[in-house]
């Protein structure tokens, strides 16, 4: 997958599915343009010298919960924030709007709906070298296929 974008599948499913939508929905949003900047800095994989603030994708885990009649899957996702602000304030900030944006985030989806977005927990550190601010933002969305 490259940095700005993430590789389309022949049959998209399951982490696939859900890594899909949510970095559409965020490439898409302009508040995350306003945030990341244009086109929003969301990586698989940062540059060996990024520009802050920016946001990567991390684990990605889905598990069938569907029955008889529906077909869902429950997915549990780690979004981590960068910032390099002095202060903590930035990076609380971001992960405020980022955790409404995706919890506003359309129902349909293509073949699948989204039954909902829930954002389980945010925290935030300082990362290793001590400048950096480091956010996490865990969610759990429930997909179901039309």
């Amino acid at each position: 997958m490259s940095a700005q974008t993430l590789v389309q599948t022949r049959a998209i499913g399951g982490p696939a599915l859900i890594a899909q939508i949510l970095h559409n929905h965020l490439a898409a949003d302009p508040d995350m343009s306003l945030i990341f900047g244009s086109p929003p800095r969301l990586y698989d994989f940062a540059p060996e010298d990024p520009i802050y603030p920016y946001l990567s994708y991390g684990t990605v885990r889905s598990e069938d919960r569907g029955g008889d009649e529906a077909k869902l899957l429950a997915h549990s996702v780690t979004l981590h924030v960068w910032s390099r602000y002095s202060g903590r304030a930035e990076i609380l900030d971001l992960l405020s709007q980022i955790s409404v944006s995706l919890e506003t985030m359309d129902a349909a989806q293509g073949d699948h709906q989204i039954v909902s977005v829930n954002t389980l927990y945010t925290d935030v550190f300082r990362a290793r070298d001590t400048r950096t601010q480091h956010g996490l933002i865990r969610l759990s969305i429930i997909t179901e296929t039309l």
